[in-house]
């Protein structure tokens, strides 16, 4: 028993240590500025979601006025393929209603509040469709899409979220990023003109693998037309940093709401904040 205890300990430590080798060194030290960047960019996380409801109009409509250089939203589509703002798939968490999206109209959404689950202040506030904020934001910043979920969830939601950024002349504010590879390859099929954006959690020390919402390869080749990559903060370590820019791709950090850690990734020499708070480190 004791021999097999051991040796559970040993596994457990390895792992520990394995796992501690791929995190940030901003958990293990003051990092200097030594590479800081300062084009750096604040990207308002799902809006101003730290002041208002998470992907709603008073979101973005309070992170206009903080002035960030982006903002991110994520979005789903109904039953009747009409785009929306929302960051799960059901309307359980920031509603008071219940089910899938996929399976209500956007007259079932309409009628629901998304803004008192945050604070009674934002009674009634509706789930916004994706055409009414872009309509808001209309170049005043940029502005970033996370599709959830593809085509094999939502029938062509590349397509329609696509025909709207034609229809509004955005393709030069607008961009696409997504954990799903099949995604950020339809966008790019589609239209080649959208800049994409790679979401991931972290790179394993010492693997060719990467974490997400599946482990894949970090083919820097073979999806070329990524733009930017955007990382879990805890896993920012300096050498995906580090081989990420030596291939010509910008860094972005998610989610930081604490000013010392922002300072920190930004002197290892990240591209962009991403952030519930967009006052954090405002310039």
């Amino acid at each position: 028993m004791k021999k097999i205890c051991y040796i559970i300990i040993i596994i457990a430590s390895t792992c520990i240590i394995y796992i501690a080798l791929s995190l940030s060194p901003i958990f293990f030290k003051n990092i200097p500025n030594t590479n800081p960047n300062p084009e750096y960019k604040i990207i308002a996380h799902r809006g101003a979601s730290s002041l208002a409801p998470e992907n709603t109009k008073a979101a973005i409509v309070k992170a206009l006025k903080l002035k960030p250089h982006r903002i991110e939203v994520d979005v789903q589509q109904t039953k009747d393929s009409t785009v929306v703002l929302m960051h799960d798939i059901t309307l359980n968490r920031t509603t008071d209603g219940e089910g899938l999206i996929k399976e209500k109209t956007y007259r079932e959404l309409s009628k629901l509040d998304a803004g008192s689950w945050f604070s009674k202040a934002f009674t009634g506030e509706e789930i916004p469709k994706l055409e009414t904020i872009i309509q808001l934001i209309n170049g005043k910043c940029e502005l970033i899409i996370e599709i959830k979920k593809g085509h094999d969830f939502y029938p062509n939601i590349e397509k329609h979220i696509l025909k709207l950024i034609k229809k509004y002349n955005a393709e030069d504010w607008i961009f696409i990023h997504s954990f799903d590879d099949n995604v950020l390859m339809t966008i790019h099929e589609l239209n080649p003109n959208i800049a994409i954006h790679k979401l991931f959690v972290g790179k394993l020390k010492f693997t060719p693998f990467i974490v997400s919402n599946t482990i894949d390869r970090l083919d820097l080749e073979k999806y070329n037309y990524i733009k930017e990559y955007s990382i879990n903060y805890a896993f920012a370590n300096k050498a995906v940093i580090k081989h990420l820019k030596s291939h010509g791709k910008k860094v972005n950090v998610w989610t930081v709401n604490n000013p010392k850690t922002a300072e920190a990734l930004i002197g290892l020499g990240v591209d962009g904040i991403i952030t519930n708070n967009p006052e954090l480190l405002h310039k």
